[in-house]
């Protein structure tokens, strides 16, 4: 009988430390578990990718569940088997399928027993309208990982707002993954500052359990960005956390350097996922799998999940020409080795070239014409601009506030305004994708310090406009290699606007934004080595008519699938920008769009005449066989095609000022309605 009471009581003891998980929290670290998921955050029928199942449609009321569902997947939840699952929905995902428990939506902390046993939680959500749990597997056996995400769903705090975050089980690693999305929270149409009060945590039975700090008041810091690169999740680990445990975080390395930066040094970013307080390591690395290079580094003191950077002593001392992996990782902590040894190390390609490519800057500028800091702004930005001729694009999204908002205001505006973490303050400029600044205190030197960072790609963009139908072919020409992560972004833009005057004195508007093609989403380039090209064509039939909205309010704004907001079709652009999934530009180029008559209308050859020719600082075109009462647009290229001079005039003759350009010869083309005329100028010193 002692025996038999022995044995039980050893069973009890591993049955005790069976139910124990501990967590590790990745915050902001943009990017999901395992970097299997890449898939844009969007509800179903709006633009989520194929391949989810939708398990529920709201609405629903508190507590309902799923029918149980079957686990693609082999997966062991505390260290038993689980082949079915359900999901609630007020955000709970439980193993234990016979329940009958309804949750009700109103959270507490954990352990519950409002909560059934063997349950994961993002507890504290509402089923309305238009809200959705799908699911979806990643990943090849035995590494696979299945996802259920609660999708645009509704949470008390976040009002007419939604959060977007998922349950994930991992194969295998038997890990269990809370991850945050997206979230908005929104108020009589207009963004909103409150934050969520959900539960996030795993329970074992009403006794045991593992909450995420700040739950059952978890306040999700997420931006309304639907890519991953703002994501936080939370790492359940089953069993007891090491003394000694280290995860590698990044490098400081840039992606692309020039023979002439090295020396470099390492410096690496470690997490310390064990215990105790970390006081000294034995870091090393190696480049291309090379010679080990091994350094003790004292005087540490990274506390217990807190993030600290060490930096090698010995420098990697050149490289030639080449694209080169960097692998550095932590041995020993406190003279022990580390607990999980598989995820220590940090791997980094680093490209290295010894020529480069001019970089044009890119300026993304939010901006209204009810803005009244907005029209200084953007004084102050051009007159930056004008040191730095040819050298920067320019796109400016109009935007929704303050006040009623400009009335060329797009949901594409308010896409990128998310893409960059939400935009709730106007004016606002992102510089290269990396730098946001107030344009009033946009300086000289800012726009030289990020001007001179050496490109590697060239971008050539061009396009007609035939009728409604616009074409454009944008040419990617490589010094160093494109990343499958790499995204073309295409926008067109009308290159001065006139109409859309509200009341902060401006009376025109550059370089606005009309259309993000194929969305706002962009194009993923797909991999391109280096020293080669690649062109990619993209069409958009610009919808319906015109129409001048009264304000950015919701009600109001432009549709894009019916209608448009183009004042002139002659007056477009194309505006072409590459962009990693940390949101760095890579390089940027715009061109003006060719304005085609239609094939179907007669056009009539008419005949100008240019004085002096050849030129030496100036010319004079004569257009009077145009006759008058019409607007005529005057374009000249140079030889390579590239258009050096655009105006528009209802003059008969026209000043053309050639002090400043390259002597050679000119191509002169006027455009009337259905009339047009070509002549020649040669520009001499």
């Amino acid at each position: 009988m002692k025996r038999l009471y022995l044995f039980l009581s050893f069973l009890f003891c591993l049955s005790a430390l069976d139910a124990q998980y501990y967590y590790l929290p990745y915050p902001k670290i943009g990017k999901n578990p395992g970097e299997l998921n890449k898939d844009n955050e969007y509800p179903p029928n709006g633009g989520l990718p194929a391949g989810w199942t939708t398990i529920m449609t709201g609405p629903q009321a508190s507590g309902n569940w799923t029918a149980a569902i079957n686990l693609p997947i082999t997966f062991y939840f505390n260290g038993a088997l689980v082949t079915k699952f359900k999901a609630s929905s007020s955000g709970v995902v439980t193993f234990n399928t016979k329940t009958v428990l309804k949750v009700d939506s109103n959270n507490v902390a954990l352990p519950s027993a409002l909560i059934p046993d063997s349950s994961i939680c993002i507890w504290g959500l509402r089923c309305a309208t238009g809200d959705y749990i799908v699911t979806k597997t990643f990943g090849t056996k035995p590494n696979r990982q299945f996802w259920i995400q609660y999708n645009s769903y509704s949470e008390p705090n976040l009002k007419a707002g939604w959060i977007y975050a998922s349950v994930v089980l991992e194969e295998t690693t038997n890990k269990i993954y809370l991850v945050d999305q997206r979230t908005q929270c929104v108020f009589n149409s207009a963004v909103c500052q409150d934050k969520t009060n959900i539960t996030l945590g795993v329970q074992v039975d009403a006794n045991y359990a593992v909450m995420v700090d700040g739950s059952p008041d978890y306040k999700s810091d997420n931006l309304n960005n639907f890519l991953v690169d703002d994501n936080t999740y939370y790492e359940f680990i089953q069993g007891t956390q090491s003394q000694e445990d280290i995860l590698g975080l990044q490098h400081d390395f840039k992606r692309y350097y020039l023979t002439k930066d090295f020396p470099l040094t390492v410096n690496g970013t470690f997490r310390n996922t064990g215990s105790t307080i970390v006081s000294k390591v034995v870091y090393n690395y190696n480049v291309d799998n090379g010679p080990i290079v091994s350094k003790e580094i004292t005087g540490l003191n990274a506390a217990p999940l807190s993030d600290f950077q060490v930096s090698h002593p010995d420098v990697w001392a050149s490289a030639t020409k080449g694209v080169y992996t960097v692998k550095s990782w932590i041995s020993l902590v406190n003279d022990n080795p580390t607990g999980t040894a598989s995820d220590d190390t940090i791997r980094t390609v680093v490209n290295v070239n010894d020529t480069s490519i001019i970089r044009k800057l890119m300026h993304e500028n939010f901006s209204s014409s009810t803005c009244p800091p907005c029209k200084p702004g953007n004084e102050t930005m051009h007159a930056v601009q004008s040191n730095f001729p040819d050298l920067y694009s320019e796109l400016n999204y109009h935007y929704y506030f303050p006040g009623t908002g400009d009335p060329y205001y797009t949901q594409e505006a308010r896409d990128r305004g998310n893409y960059y973490g939400g935009v709730n303050a106007i004016p606002a400029l992102f510089l290269d994708g990396t730098t946001n600044i107030n344009p009033n205190g946009y300086t000289v030197p800012q726009f030289a310090e990020l001007q001179e960072i050496p490109a590697f790609y060239q971008i050539n963009p061009s396009g007609t406009v035939n009728g409604q139908k616009i074409d454009v072919s944008i040419e990617i020409q490589t010094i160093a290699p494109i990343t499958a992560t790499t995204r073309l972004n295409v926008a067109i833009a009308e290159k001065k606007t006139f109409k859309n005057v509200k009341t902060n004195g401006e009376t025109e508007f550059p370089h606005v934004m009309k259309k993000l093609i194929p969305s706002s989403a962009g194009t993923l380039v797909g991999v391109v080595p280096a020293e080669s090209s690649k062109t990619i064509n993209l069409t958009w039939t610009v919808p319906g008519a015109y129409r001048l909205p009264l304000d950015a309010q919701t009600a109001n704004i432009i549709n894009l699938a019916t209608e448009n907001s183009i004042e002139d079709f002659a007056n477009l652009e194309v505006i072409a920008w590459l962009q990693e999934s940390d949101k760095s530009v890579l390089q940027s180029n715009s061109a003006d769009l060719v304005f085609v008559v239609g094939t179907n209308q007669t056009v009539e050859k008419k005949e100008i005449s240019i004085n002096p020719n050849p030129a030496s600082s100036y010319f004079f075109i004569n257009m009077a066989e145009f006759g008058k009462d019409q607007i005529l647009k005057v374009l000249i290229a140079d030889e390579t095609g590239k258009l050096v001079y655009a105006e528009k005039t209802n003059l008969g003759s026209l000043f053309v000022n050639t002090s400043n350009w390259t002597p050679g010869l000119y191509h002169v083309k006027v455009v009337g309605k259905n009339q047009e005329a070509n002549h020649k100028v040669l520009v001499v010193e």
